[in-house]
């Protein structure tokens, strides 16, 4: 579909220049380090995980030593993200199970859901982000910039869509598809926002359904 192809080049090209910066996103970090991050990062904002994620990968950074931390410890380390009790317990409960299974980060989806904390958006931006397999990364995020930009019909739950899935499994290139989750999710930062999108400035504009001319919050 030429629309989707337009879509993934201007997008692409929009993220060399504007992507954002965050540890996290470092290509030398573990699975294990990956998978911190996006447990960190889970109903968090990414400016608060960015202020403790680097010294507490420096200082816990495989599942021995997380083992190690007592929970009450380890809770008052993750306070600052919000729902730090139940942070705790799952890195606790992960770190047991990853040292139980020879330190190893299962790189299949299934097994991953297996694990504590993890659900579909997680278990995904691992296997993509830490498996560099092919895989889309789906949230409310993504979900609004499909609303707007395609008119898809998303459902309440996106990481869930079936139907939605199928379409990014579509639009997601073969090449780069690691560097087009991260431009679509910078991209839902910056431009496609909940509130006042940027619609004058957005690369995409020409392309989207729901592109009035104007600067206003869109649907």
């Amino acid at each position: 579909m030429e629309k989707d192809r337009t879509f993934v080049r201007v997008l692409l090209k929009w993220y060399d220049t504007n992507k954002r910066v965050f540890p996290w996103r470092d290509e030398k970090l573990t699975p294990f380090q990956v998978l911190v991050a996006e447990l960190m990062l889970q109903k968090t904002n990414a400016t608060q995980v960015e202020k403790l994620f680097s010294n507490f990968i420096e200082n816990y950074p495989d599942p021995l030593s997380v083992r190690k931390l007592k929970e009450s410890y380890l809770s008052e380390l993750l306070k600052p993200l919000g729902l730090y009790n139940r942070r705790a317990r799952d890195l606790k409960k992960l770190a047991d199970i990853v040292i139980d299974d020879n330190n190893t980060i299962p790189n299949n989806k299934k097994a991953l859901l297996e694990l504590p904390g993890v659900g579909e958006y997680i278990a995904n931006a691992v296997i993509c982000f830490a498996f560099d397999q092919k895989v889309p990364i789906i949230d409310a995020n993504i979900g609004r910039i499909m609303k707007r930009v395609y008119s898809f019909p998303v459902k309440s739950a996106p990481s869930r869509d079936k139907e939605l899935t199928k379409r990014m499994d579509e639009i997601l290139p073969e090449k780069k598809f690691k560097e087009f989750n991260y431009a679509m999710l910078d991209f839902a930062a910056l431009i496609c926002s909940p509130r006042n999108p940027k619609c004058i400035q957005c690369p995409i504009n020409e392309l989207c359904d729901n592109y009035q001319g104007d600067d206003l919050e869109k649907r």
